[in-house]
């Protein structure tokens, strides 16, 4: 089943449990999956990589909106989108931990020591990794590696 169909059947679940805010979030998320795929040329259905990187950027815009609302006090717009980040993040594949993102550096830097650049390191470690790690937390762990 791809992720585009699982959407579909969160969005049933959540109607027939009255589950308002899931439904909400998840007919978002429908919709941004069907711009991406009336979007293309092709005639095919989205595919999961595809929706993967859909939904991780719609994950990512909530997640900078919380930083904004945090900043400005409004907790309720706040909690409301951390259930938004956490509906989406059911569909993505699980991320690695800070740890275990730290110890690919380390390994990495010890398999490569001419390695001095963080922009380097994390291009190269992002490489390596794709879509398990966030951009965000790869480029701080890399720049804490290389400066200790």
């Amino acid at each position: 089943m791809s992720i585009k169909d699982d959407v579909q059947q969160a969005i049933k679940e959540a109607m027939k449990s009255k589950d308002h805010a899931r439904l909400e979030c998840l007919r978002m998320a429908k919709a941004a999956l069907l711009v991406k795929e009336k979007a293309g040329a092709k005639e095919d259905a989205i595919s999961d990589e595809e929706a993967i990187t859909v939904l991780r950027a719609e994950a990512k815009k909530r997640q900078q909106s919380i930083d904004t609302y945090a900043e400005l006090g409004k907790t309720e717009e706040v909690e409301k989108l951390k259930v938004e980040v956490a509906v989406l993040e059911g569909f993505l594949p699980q991320q690695l931990s800070e740890e275990q993102v730290k110890e690919r550096v380390q390994a990495y830097l010890a398999a490569n020591p001419d390695v001095n650049h963080p922009g380097k390191l994390t291009g190269a470690i992002k490489k390596e990794l794709g879509d398990q790690v966030d951009g965000k937390l790869l480029n701080a762990v890399c720049r804490a590696a290389l400066e200790g």
